[in-house]
């Protein structure tokens, strides 16, 4: 399906971490300025943009950087790339964004192997696009890309038509629902996945802060470090109760960086 290149392994650091804003989205809407104080207050050092109300882009750079926060990636439809990708990328590279995700696909866009060949297709161009502006593209999954599709899936027909330059972001929780191994998933990859979304699958199978769940995180968490993974983002598509969730989770995974071995690391 697709080459598993190994890179030399890295260990997680804490500076890894990020929180997918779209976790807090309702507490944003509310108090944009407020949220992101809040969020580096939790010790987070680095967000991936996302389910912010409308902003400036100045404005919410200089949010940004007032609270000591990067911008790891940030999510964008693929519609909205599709219609005007050059605008998408001034806005981002405004924001000192090095990498754009796409977030899902448009059922249209894979309703047969050719209509994922096709997007594809729409990926690779809009990430030559990005990367003459030094930004990178990302492709993120939910569980549709695993169902059966004419014999095959949306995800393997998608990461046959790929090229490398399209990176992957992993997202463990709807791997995990659509009942794939994300640890072999990430082992597959190889250094294709160059972001995971941190979210765990309960007992009911709805979503949940890392290590309050059902899912292998320190397994996880040494496959990506085995992958070269860059970002650890944790998100939440329902959280109970935002700012507790994310401050659990980014605790819970500053123990699993701790707790890495300490010959873990480049060289």
């Amino acid at each position: 399906m697709t080459e598993n290149l190994q890179p030399r392994a890295m260990r997680m650091r804490n500076d890894q971490i990020a929180l997918q804003l779209y976790t807090v989205r309702e507490p944003a809407a509310a108090d944009l300025p407020g949220t992101i104080r809040a969020v580096a207050e939790a010790g987070y050092t680095a967000v991936e943009l996302a389910g912010l109300p409308p902003t400036e882009p100045a404005y919410l750079a200089e949010l940004l950087d007032d609270a000591g926060l990067r911008v790891a990636a940030a999510h964008e439809s693929l519609e909205s790339l599709r219609a005007d990708a050059s605008r998408v990328i001034d806005r981002l590279a405004s924001l000192g964004c090095p990498r754009i995700v796409v977030p899902s696909m448009p059922r249209p866009d894979r309703a047969t192997p050719d209509d994922v060949r096709r997007t594809a297709g729409d990926l690779a161009s809009i990430a030559t696009t990005a990367g003459a502006r030094g930004l990178r593209l990302a492709y993120h999954n939910h569980d549709f890309e695993f169902e059966s599709l004419d014999g095959t899936s949306v995800w393997d027909v998608l990461l046959d038509a790929l090229p490398p330059a399209v990176e992957i972001e992993l997202d463990v929780y709807w791997a995990a629902y659509a009942g794939r191994d994300p640890v072999a998933l990430i082992r597959g990859l190889g250094s294709r996945v160059r972001l995971l979304h941190m979210k765990d699958l309960d007992a009911d199978r709805r979503d949940a802060p890392p290590g309050e769940g059902t899912l292998p995180f320190p397994e996880i968490v040494q496959a990506g470090r085995d992958a070269g993974v860059e970002w650890y983002v944790v998100e939440q598509d329902e959280p109970r109760d935002p700012f507790p969730d994310v401050t659990r989770a980014l605790r819970y995974l500053e123990q699993l960086a701790d707790a890495q071995p300490a010959g873990a690391g480049p060289g």
